[in-house]
């Protein structure tokens, strides 16, 4: 089954960044610590019953975090 998830930057500081993900209106919250390296679902998008956009997303956030580059939006597709 093809995924397609948008995630746009809500913050980024010198210690986290926050993407919405999802798609329209129905959107989740992520966050990757940079300092701890660490990522969190701070909320569940309603469309992801499976949970498989929040493991998507937060597998972009790395990608991200490796490359150390933080867009405005970006998105995962699959």
């Amino acid at each position: 089954m093809a995924i397609y998830i948008e995630m746009d930057k809500v913050v980024e500081t010198e210690a986290y960044v926050e993407y919405t993900f999802g798609r329209g209106g129905d959107v989740g919250l992520i966050q990757l610590d940079k300092i701890k390296e660490t990522i969190s679902v701070i909320k569940e998008c309603p469309l992801d019953a499976s949970g498989k956009w929040s493991e998507r997303a937060g597998m972009k956030l790395a990608r991200l975090f490796v490359k150390g580059e933080f867009p405005e939006k970006t998105q995962w597709a699959s």
